[in-house]
């Protein structure tokens, strides 16, 4: 044994259940270099096609309508914008699948134990959603003057970016993918044997980012988290809608009452912590604009734009527990930097709570 009260048990030396035999770095590689080329490449000719295509749109309204070169102009400069577009979005979609290719993968959970990592924990059923590229940029509304500046980071990759300053964020892989998404390190257990090396990861971890859903693992590991953290530790987090936060919520209870009654508590007092009342689904700030405002916006559907990442909720010393909100329709007038500075500002006291943690040892 190493000492450290941390040790994880390593369950799974003898087996190998990571996709780690699929993955083929040097293809990676090329995929990744060659998206990346895709993308420059189709936003350059995709944003001079747009700017000749205006000038030439420019020509035709001005009266030039029975001139054949400038209507063949037009059609070669929008077909540009085509081509340039194809090539961006492939750009993309080879980017994201060399990265699968070249991920790093947690050779045994056992090798974690000493080191500064997040342990992120979710319904495998977000992992689509999770891995899914922005189409859109922050605050909808992308047109083909701007469309090529959307994010190439799937959404669990921008939740990596937000919270990896804190350490390596290793997550559980689903069981049977192909390869591994992009984002979070995955370490792979068995389907029958999952529970105690999570437990440890939850003990060792520098914290805990637990994506809400009404699963039995999910809510089993929120359970398993109250019980062995304390509450500046975890961190959950809001992909889900009002309908399907409100069943975690219920779910949880129910697995409470469960477990405290069944199993012991806290492994330092062998008593459970409180349950946490965990705070009602926030309204939007503005669920209903004047017209004026709906217009000044460009429309009621870009209106109805929302974040990924809902919002979160974090811990009092007391496990009084309190629902973050990133609200787009609290501004009235929502844009790319804006939306970014809300987001900012929500972030920055769970981000200065979770830096001030103390290393675990």
């Amino acid at each position: 044994m190493s000492g450290n009260p941390y040790f994880l048990r390593d369950r799974d030396r003898d087996q190998d259940l990571s996709p780690r035999g699929a993955q083929r770095a040097t293809k990676g590689r090329v995929l990744v270099g060659a998206g990346w080329a895709l993308r420059v490449a189709g936003t350059v000719v995709g944003l001079l096609g747009f700017v000749e295509f205006k000038a030439r749109l420019k020509d035709v309204l001005a009266g030039s309508f029975g001139d054949a070169f400038v209507w063949l102009g037009l059609l070669g400069w929008a077909a540009a914008v085509l081509v340039g577009l194809a090539a961006f979005f492939v750009g993309r979609l080879a980017v994201v699948r060399g990265k699968q290719h070249t991920a790093d993968l947690v050779v045994s959970c056992a090798g974690l134990a000493g080191t500064r990592y997040v342990l992120y924990l979710r319904p495998f059923s977000n992992d689509p959603g999770m891995a899914a590229l922005n189409n859109d940029l922050q605050g909808g509304g992308a047109n083909l003057e701007n469309i090529f500046f959307i994010s190439g980071l799937t959404h669990e990759e921008a939740l990596v970016r937000r919270f990896g300053r804190f350490g390596r964020v290793v997550a559980i892989g689903r069981p049977g993918e192909n390869l591994p998404l992009p984002g979070a390190t995955r370490a792979y257990l068995p389907l029958d044997d999952w529970k105690g090396t999570v437990s440890d990861l939850i003990t060792g971890a520098h914290a805990v980012l637990l994506s809400a859903g009404p699963g039995p693992g999910t809510v089993w590991e929120f359970t398993e988290a109250l019980r062995l953290l304390p509450p500046d530790r975890l961190v959950l987090l809001a992909y889900c809608d009002a309908a399907t936060y409100d069943r975690f919520r219920e779910a949880v209870t129910e697995e409470y009452e469960r477990r405290s009654r069944t199993e012991p508590g806290s492994p330092g007092t062998g008593l459970w912590p409180p349950l946490p009342a965990l705070p009602g689904y926030p309204p939007p700030a503005r669920p209903e604009r004047p017209r004026w405002q709906v217009l000044l916006n460009g429309g009621r559907k870009r209106l109805s734009w929302d974040f990924a990442l809902k919002g979160l909720i974090i811990f009092g010393p007391r496990w009084e527990a309190t629902f973050i909100r990133f609200d787009p329709t609290a501004l009235k007038y929502p844009s790319v930097w804006s939306l970014r500075k809300l987001v900012k500002r929500e972030l920055k006291p769970v981000q200065d709570q979770l830096g001030a943690l103390n290393t675990r040892s």
